[in-house]
């Protein structure tokens, strides 16, 4: 079974280099939910040290290089200010445009799950999903696959 808890990923190349179907499996999951929450384009995991771990978007980004320390920036400005006012941690950081939306959530290892959509994407079911994948793939997110996942990313640019 899967250690993602949801359906499998397609079967990958049996000779692809090491980590290849986990990082595959991993984009896969996120593909899958881009393409099944209406209004949402862009999914990425951003490391805790603010450097793209996996992204899938419906959109040809100009600078794709800038969601990492986007999202990164604001889960940053968003736990300072929780500090500020000693109101415990942050949960989900929303970011509302005239246009859009970007959402911010903390996985459990410190890393951050970027989601962008339009806005007239309902705000609760797009919290209640973000929280649905971070609690079905955070447990993953070890330091292996990060460590495979910043591999793959590098190899990508």
């Amino acid at each position: 079974m899967s250690p993602f808890a949801i359906e499998a990923a397609p079967a990958g190349d049996v000779h692809a280099p090491a980590g290849t179907d986990r990082v595959r499996e991993f984009r896969w999951v996120l593909q899958k939910f881009l393409s099944d929450l209406p209004g949402v384009f862009d999914v990425a995991v951003v490391s805790a040290d603010g450097l793209l771990l996996a992204r899938s978007t419906s959109v040809q980004s100009s600078a794709p290089a800038l969601v990492a320390p986007i999202a990164s920036g604001l889960a940053a400005l968003a736990g300072a200010a929780s500090e500020l006012h000693g109101s415990g941690p942050v949960s989900r950081t929303v970011l509302e445009m005239q246009h859009g939306v970007l959402a911010v959530v903390t996985v459990s290892d410190g890393s951050l799950l970027a989601v962008a959509a339009h806005a007239g994407t309902d705000r609760a079911v797009l919290g209640y999903e973000m929280t649905r994948l971070v609690r079905r793939v955070g447990h993953v997110l070890t330091p292996e696959l990060r460590s495979t996942l910043r591999d793959h990313a590098a190899v990508a640019d």
